[in-house]
């Protein structure tokens, strides 16, 4: 049976290769609305969808997505999937054609992108001043966790969840900012929207988001199979799934993923044990990842570092995120 040829980023966002900025915006945002599992979409298709808009969504990332495709008919920007070579992994010179091409070590990469000095876009120029200010451009830290108001305060659910993101937000800033200057870590936003979505903290990075909440668990595992969560066999319902979705609406030219981060015993950064189904792939991109905190810098500065531009503060979209905190 012959294999189903790869879809193109431009199949995925049901445009033509010869579409202009504004058709790949808006195609973006419909398929966005369309892609969540409860609107006829999948778990598979919300993912796929912001890593096509990824390089469509600018026009030098474009053009250079382009000059990558393969010569062998397809037409348009190559998928996620596809075998074609990175660039970077040209066989060396003298190399036999038919060689495979050496891959740069993922976690070589990994390193460099984290310890490379933040660039600035657009750059800084006398005649016009910087969407943010330089002394909140240069700062890694912005907000503060979200507090609970009135009765709230007295509600156990809302001492978790602020207690977990105290401790994800001082995990964050001791192991992930020093090694990572390009990253900018917000906490407590509310962003203007029509369902007043909320954020634990987000960290960007080049033309990456990732939405992180919080809590603190009693003791026990959690099973967690990708889209639905639960401790000790009970289910708990989760905020954050709806929480990406609206964020990648608000943000359609970056790609959006979420992070539940559940804190354990203090002394213990492994704690609680997440379980997970044989069958489930680790590596694929899903909409949430669920973490404990020892995974949790692992995982989101990957996330983070692999994607285009990663030592890249974008500052208009900065300062749309300072515009969401009380900072």
């Amino acid at each position: 049976m012959a294999e189903a040829p790869r879809k193109s980023y431009y199949d995925v966002l049901g445009v033509p290769p010869e579409a202009g900025s504004k058709d790949i915006k808006a195609a973006s945002r419909r398929a966005v609305r369309s892609a969540p599992p409860d609107l006829g979409g999948s778990a598979e298709r919300f993912p796929a969808v912001a890593v096509a808009f990824e390089p469509l969504g600018d026009a030098r990332r474009r053009a250079r997505c382009e000059a990558g495709t393969r010569r062998d008919g397809t037409s348009g920007a190559p998928g996620a999937g596809s075998s074609q070579a990175r660039p970077g992994t040209s066989p060396a010179p003298g190399a036999p054609r038919n060689a495979e091409p050496r891959r740069p070590d993922p976690r070589r990469t990994e390193d460099d992108a984290a310890g490379s000095p933040a660039e600035y876009l657009p750059p800084f120029t006398p005649n016009e001043p910087p969407a943010v200010p330089l002394i909140l451009a240069g700062k890694q830290l912005h907000g503060e966790p979200r507090q609970p108001r009135g009765f709230a305060r007295l509600a156990s659910g809302a001492r978790a969840r602020v207690d977990g993101e105290s401790r994800t937000a001082a995990i964050l800033e001791r192991a992930l900012l020093p090694t990572y200057p390009a990253v900018r870590l917000l906490s407590g936003l509310e962003f203007d929207d029509r369902e007043r979505t909320t954020a634990g903290q987000v960290l960007l990075a080049g033309y990456r988001l990732a939405v992180v909440d919080s809590f603190t668990a009693p003791p026990g595992n959690f099973s967690w199979d990708g889209r639905s969560l639960r401790h000790q066999g009970r289910p708990v319902e989760l905020e954050l799934p709806r929480t990406v979705r609206a964020v990648q609406e608000l943000f359609p030219d970056l790609n959006v993923a979420g992070w539940l981060v559940i804190h354990g015993a203090p002394d213990n950064p492994f704690a609680p044990v997440i379980d997970v189904p044989p069958s489930f792939d680790r590596s694929s991109s899903t909409v949430v990842q669920v973490v404990n905190a020892g995974t949790m810098v692992r995982t989101i500065r990957a996330f983070l570092a692999s994607g285009p531009a990663p030592n890249v503060v974008q500052l208009p979209l900065l300062a749309q995120l300072l515009s969401a905190t009380d900072s």
